[in-house]
């Protein structure tokens, strides 16, 4: 139900309840310091001071403090005259229990103390109506309001506070998922890359060195060595790889990144497959963050890759362009394959993902001269392209 009708409900109950105080006690009589005197009759006056103490609970959510400073107000004030109080002052205590149960610790406790003193001190003015029966009884409630107020705000605290570990933890479990999973595609990524490409060499040397195997020995044997040293450099790396996913941190070897710099080795490891590469390179060349340097060399490894694959006999050209805020990775052939022939594989989503990741951009399409064009633009120094 809304919270405003249950206000307005309890504000008319509690209401009802002290005009049928006033109207059914005002026959009976109360012991004062000066003898046996009745109640006084039932006014205007009477009514009015206890519409005001019990009406503005229906705001007790809104204003609480200034909803218990009215309402107290007027009940003392109707004791005071003499009015006919009912067996416990029902709206007050209903606005001190709002004041404790919204309210912080010391306002909560200084609302309770106010209302005990003006409890005690309509009971020894000379005109206090409170025998020590209802005097004891009025006190017991105002301390319990305030008491039982405040400790339904600390277990709401509690369990907000509860609920909010709840949260964390289930915001942590799928930052965790979330970190696993990117994690996992990252090594699939590095997996894809480091076999495929070093596959596709062996494969590419070991047909050279059958065709060639007969007539030119000498031709074979390079094809040979070539093999075993492009070998050697994908069990390397894949160690490293591997070694990521080992415990005993202690006993893993681990091997640099490869980088830019390694750029070279790579391009003779293509060109000893039968692909021939030129490296063009525009600006002066700079160090760049670790993450930047894989990634450019996943890249061109990878498109090389593909062209080594589908492209048949051509040639490659990478150019390496350092801007200002960002480095350019063109890699072209002029072989006869079409861009068409890269989409279903894994090569180009790693590489559309890797330059997405540092905030990149990727390309795919044909060549000016045939072919097809890798263009990649990574961010530097927290520069988008």
């Amino acid at each position: 139900m809304n919270p405003a009708v249950v206000d307005g409900l309890l504000a008319v109950l509690v209401t009802g309840l002290a005009l049928a105080s006033l109207v059914g006690r005002a026959s009976q009589v109360r012991l004062t310091p000066v003898g046996h005197v009745g109640f006084r009759t039932a006014d205007a006056v009477g009514v009015a001071l206890l519409l005001l103490g019990t009406l503005p609970i229906a705001w007790r959510r809104h204003a609480p403090l200034l909803v218990l400073g009215v309402s107290g107000a007027a009940f003392f004030l109707y004791e005071e005259l003499g009015y006919a109080p009912p067996p416990l002052p029902f709206a007050p205590l209903i606005a001190l229990y709002t004041v404790a149960v919204s309210s912080a610790a010391l306002t909560a406790a200084g609302a309770t103390g106010a209302m005990a003193i003006g409890v005690a001190a309509a009971a020894v003015t000379h005109r206090g109506p409170l025998t020590h029966d209802q005097f004891l009884a009025y006190l017991l409630s105002t301390v319990a309001a305030g008491v039982l107020g405040y400790g339904v705000q600390l277990r709401s605290r509690v369990a907000s506070l509860e609920q909010q570990a709840v949260q964390l933890a289930r915001e942590q479990a799928d930052r965790t998922e979330l970190a696993v999973e990117q994690e996992q595609a990252r090594i699939a990524r590095e997996l894809h890359d480091i076999v495929a490409h070093n596959i596709s060499v062996i494969v590419a040397l070991a047909g050279a060195a059958r065709r060639v195997a007969d007539a030119e020995l000498e031709h074979a044997r390079q094809a040979l060595s070539a093999i075993e040293l492009t070998g050697r450099e994908a069990l390397t790396e894949m160690r490293r790889l591997l070694g990521v996913l080992r415990t005993d941190r202690g006993e893993t070897e681990r091997a640099p990144q490869p980088g830019l710099d390694r750029l070279p080795f790579l391009l003779a490891q293509v060109e000893q497959a039968g692909l021939p590469v030129q490296l063009t390179i525009h600006g002066i060349p700079r160090p760049l963050p670790a993450g930047i340097e894989l990634s450019a060399y996943r890249i061109v490894q990878e498109a090389l890759t593909n062209t080594l694959k589908h492209a048949g006999t051509t040639r490659a050209t990478v150019v390496l362009g350092y801007h200002n805020g960002y480095l350019e990775l063109q890699i072209r052939d002029d072989g006869h394959s079409a861009t068409g022939e890269l989409v279903p594989g894994q090569g180009l989503v790693g590489m559309q993902q890797r330059a997405a990741l540092l905030g990149g951009e990727l390309a795919v399409g044909p060549g000016p001269e045939g072919g097809v064009q890798v263009t990649a633009k990574l961010p530097a120094d927290g520069h988008r392209p």
